[in-house]
């Protein structure tokens, strides 16, 4: 195994093991934020239906309530309508009005104690965005991790020439070679073809003759 492969080998096994890591860190900050989050989220449902059911509950009672009344306030109107007799009539519906005045507190709390759910210290699409938030900025981190495995990469991504191979074009060029090959034709021409066949460069004056 040459040098260069060798180099470009360690080099590779470098960028691999930041390629790891940057998986690894997205993978673990994801599952630890997205944790939290599900937790959160799910506690605002729980919340809510706690919530949502005693209403529902307190409200079913209440509408019990109404109708007991309501039935309650039919029997007394039906005797009124026999006897002609206004104060039982009027006994009933005072007892009614106190007991539409509990309901009407019942079904006040039942309003107060769904705040929870209609204003919550964190909505749902909160929560998402709040996700979001610590995502995008935990993603900077993850982008500079990015761009150094990148500049990595470019850098073993070297399509320049070696520099032994520049070394020995030169040494070549320098040593005046292109007379040996030219032989005997020592004209401007002969020489230009010698130096193209030796892969070296003409001047740009010997390239006009």
């Amino acid at each position: 195994m040459g040098n260069e492969e060798r180099a470009a080998k360690s080099s590779l096994k470098e960028a691999q093991l930041l390629a790891s890591a940057i998986s690894s860190t997205m993978k673990s900050d994801f599952k630890r934020e997205f944790k939290i989050f599900e937790a959160n989220l799910m506690a605002r449902v729980e919340n809510a239906e706690i919530a949502v059911i005693d209403a529902a509950r307190t409200k079913d009672a209440i509408i019990a309530g109404v109708v007991m009344l309501r039935k309650k306030l039919d029997k007394a109107q039906r005797k009124f309508s026999r006897s002609n007799n206004s104060n039982e009539l009027k006994e009933v519906l005072l007892e009614i009005a106190k007991d539409m005045s509990r309901l009407r507190i019942a079904n006040a709390k039942v309003a107060e104690s769904l705040s929870i759910v209609i204003n919550p210290v964190h909505s749902a699409v909160d929560l998402v965005e709040k996700f979001t938030l610590i995502m995008q900025t935990n993603s900077a981190v993850w982008e500079s991790d990015a761009r150094n495995l990148d500049a990595n990469l470019f850098d073993l991504s070297n399509d320049s020439s070696p520099s032994e191979m520049d070394d020995l074009q030169n040494y070549i060029t320098i040593q005046g070679y292109d007379v040996l090959i030219a032989g005997d034709d020592r004209s401007a021409k002969g020489i230009r073809i010698a130096k193209e066949k030796l892969g070296i460069q003409s001047s740009s004056s010997e390239e006009s003759e």
